[in-house]
This record gives C-alpha cells, structure tokens and sequence, in this order.
C-alpha cells in the first residue's frame, strides 16, 4: 500500500492515476513559482542565490518530468 497506489493490486485506473499527477503538477508549479520569485528577488537585492536557483532547477525537472508522465496516460 502504497501513496500513489492505495487500493489493492499493482495497477490503478488511467483517469486516478492522472488526478494524483495534476495534483502532482499542482503543488510542484506552485512551488516552482515561489522558488522562481525567491531566486529573482535575491538576485535583484545582490544576495547569494545559488542555492535557491539549484532548488529552482530541481523543482523544473520534477515539474517537466511529472507533465511528460501526464501527457503518456492514455485517459
């Protein structure tokens, strides 16, 4: 039992399975969004950036790897 797959068997339903990567894709935009803000404002005020522009680059790969999970199901 896992928490992308509660039910019981190995498999889920194409449509809940694409619910739980919007969901995914939800929460990873709008912390990518805050991460971006951050990364900006840091910049912009002479601060060291480094790290939140390495969470930045973090959060867009996981972002574009959970869209190009969602454009796979076949719905």
């Amino acid at each position: 039992m896992g928490i992308f797959n509660p039910g019981s068997g190995t498999g889920s339903h194409p449509r809940a399975r694409a619910q739980r990567l919007d969901m995914l894709i939800g929460i990873l935009g709008f912390f990518t969004v805050m991460a971006f803000i951050q990364t900006v404002l840091l910049e912009l005020r002479g601060q060291a950036a480094g790290l939140s522009a390495l969470l930045l680059a973090v959060l867009v790969v996981l972002l574009l790897l959970a869209a190009r999970a969602r454009r796979k199901i076949q719905l």
